[in-house]
Order: C-alpha cells, then sequence, then structure tokens
C-alpha cells in the first residue's frame, strides 16, 4: 500500500507540473542560424503500448489513477523478476510446480529497458502512442495477416539468410526504432541529434542506423530505395516537418508497401522534451492515415550513447541455416 500510494503521489506531482509547463509560453533554444535546436541524447521508451488496450475503447486520455495502476502493476512485474532464484528449482520449464525457470524465454528483464512511466502529452496520461482513428488501433485494409504471406515461389525464411529478417541480419533494427516512424522499442531506445542549417543526422542507437533529413524541403531522390527511406524536412514556424518516401522493398512497416509515406514533426517544448508525432499513409495497406504521438526525453550529459555490437559471438543465423539443411537431408533420406 506505501508503494502504491508513493506511486500515486509521484504521477500526481508529474501531472501537476505538466499542466504548468502547458499553460506557460516556452521559448526553445536555437541555433546559430536561428532554427530550434534539437541536438542532443534523447529516449523515446514509455510504457505507454503503440496501440490501445481495447478495454479503454475511444478514452484517449487515461484517468490519474488508472495510470498509476498500470505503473504499479509493472513496477511489481519488476520487483517479482529481480527477487532472488528459488536454489532448489528444477532444471527447465515446468519442472516443479513453483518452477522460475523458463527456457523459452530468450531475456529476462535484465537486458530490457521498456520505461517505467506512461506517457504525458498536453497533461494527459495516453493510454496509446496512436491518436487517430479516436479507437488507436491500425487501420488495415481488409485482412492485415495477407501483407505478411510469402508470395508463391519466393525464398523461404530458411532458403539462406536473405530470407531472415533484417534485424537479424543486423542490418536494420527492430520494431521501426530507427524509423520512421522511430518507436520504443525493448530496449536501446536512445537517439543522437546532430543538426546544421541544411541537415539533421538522427542516430538510433540499436544497430547505430543512421538517418540524414536534409532541411532544404527539395524534391525526394527516389533513383535509390535506402532502408530508412528518402528523408527531406522543411521548417514550418518552430516545427520541423519531415516527408519521407522511396523505401527499400524489404522495409515495411507493420505490412507496408513500396507506397509508404510517413511525415513526422519535431517540437522542442521544454528543455528536456522534443514532441514527436507521426502519420503514416499507405492507400494500399492501411484504409486511412494514422497518427501517433510521442515525447523523446533528454538523457543526462553523463549518459552516452552505447555502442551496439549486434552479432557478435551469436550463432543464431547459423545454427538456423544448419538446422534447416539437416531437416532437408533427413527428408531426402526418407524418400530414398
Amino acid at each position: 500500500m506505501r508503494k502504491l500510494c508513493s506511486l500515486f503521489l509521484g504521477a500526481l506531482l508529474s501531472f501537476l507540473v505538466a499542466q504548468v509547463a502547458v499553460a506557460q509560453e516556452w521559448e526553445p533554444p536555437r541555433t546559430a542560424h536561428g532554427k530550434p535546436d534539437l541536438q542532443g541524447v534523447w529516449t523515446n521508451k514509455t510504457l505507454t503500448p503503440l496501440t490501445r488496450d481495447r478495454e479503454f475503447g475511444e478514452q484517449r486520455a487515461l484517468s490519474l489513477e488508472q495510470a498509476t495502476r498500470l505503473e504499479a502493476g509493472h513496477q511489481d512485474y519488476l520487483d517479482a523478476e529481480f527477487a532472488d532464484s528459488d536454489p532448489d528449482r528444477g532444471a527447465g520449464f515446468g519442472a516443479q510446480a513453483d518452477d522460475d525457470g523458463n527456457t523459452d524465454d530468450g531475456y529476462n528483464e535484465f537486458w530490457k529497458d521498456l520505461g517505467t512511466r506512461i506517457q504525458v502529452i498536453a497533461g494527459e496520461y495516453r493510454s496509446s502512442i496512436i491518436v487517430d482513428p479516436p479507437n488507436g488501433q491500425i487501420p488495415y485494409a481488409g485482412d492485415p495477416r495477407a501483407r505478411f504471406r510469402r508470395a508463391p515461389g519466393s525464398p523461404g525464411p530458411y532458403d539462406g539468410p536473405e530470407g531472415r529478417p533484417l534485424a537479424e541480419r543486423c542490418l536494420l533494427s527492430f520494431g521501426s526504432h530507427s524509423g520512421p516512424p522511430m518507436l520504443p522499442v525493448m530496449y536501446n531506445n536512445n537517439y543522437q541529434f546532430v543538426q546544421t542549417e541544411d541537415y539533421l543526422m538522427i542516430l538510433a542507437e540499436m544497430a547505430h542506423d543512421a538517418r540524414i533529413i536534409r532541411l532544404d524541403g527539395s524534391e525526394h531522390l527516389m533513383g535509390m530505395n535506402k532502408w530508412m527511406g528518402d528523408s527531406v524536412g522543411r521548417w514550418e514556424g518552430d516545427t520541423l516537418i519531415v516527408a519521407t518516401k522511396g523505401f527499400n522493398p524489404q522495409q515495411n512497416f507493420r505490412g507496408s508497401s513500396k507506397n509508404l509515406h510517413v511525415i513526422e514533426r519535431f517540437s522542442r517544448i521544454s528543455e528536456s522534451e522534443i514532441l514527436y508525432s507521426f502519420t503514416v499513409e499507405d492507400p494500399t495497406v492501411f484504409s486511412q492515415p494514422f497518427t501517433g504521438e510521442l515525447v523523446f526525453n533528454a538523457r543526462p550529459n553523463q549518459e552516452s550513447m552505447y555502442e551496439y555490437a549486434c552479432h557478435e559471438g551469436n550463432y543464431a543465423l547459423s545454427g538456423i541455416l544448419a538446422g534447416a539443411r539437416e531437416l532437408e537431408r533427413q527428408a531426402a533420406a526418407e524418400e530414398q
């Protein structure tokens, strides 16, 4: 009870501070060229999910009590995960009734960094990152599973390394962390922004993906389909608006097609916050555009970006392919 009350009071204080910040006018720091300064190391980690839990329906803003309950529930889960293990437990999953050794779980909580707070935007505890459509869901056109089915005659996922996901091959971060849109994932939710008069570079901590955004409002360069598309930005007042097209065909966001078009907006709203919003359009896959909002929070100055060494000492890819070849040999032997 004491812990729940403490979390409640902490959430109430955060809410009141956010309300005051919204009410006051704030002037962002500026570069030598007079534009809002977006530079620094930021994180977008949060407990707020991309899509809304259906129990909340079209409720975009959670009550203070609801937000506190979700945060307290997550903390209780972490406390249980970090509790001392039973030294007498059996080996493997299900060895005994009170066993806590689950060999089906590839990560325990030590490796994760999901964030511990529901995000607050404009004084609202948000129930989902997606705010439009009002139900907080991705508006797929037709059966969303169709976009993830393998085309007849195309290579299978175990035919060779090219059939494995991009993140597994260390070519791009998973979960659209590098974007666009840039979304929080299981860990490494940090970004470094470096800004000049002509460019904004965003370095994603995971897989050290670097996106270079031209700030001249020029036409898109569609001759080369880059992993993160071709991004062009322009300033509209103190908001940077970035449009991205021309994604590599192997890079798809939630089943998107070559027609994917993402609009992002960056607004420095305080010394420690950037309001980030995105709109995703792809009439081939989605029945309508959808929009999400996130807050990027400044990291402490002493906390730098980390090297993301993706496949060092990892035998998963060779093991997966070797296993598939062995199954093929066994099947061939049975046919003889």
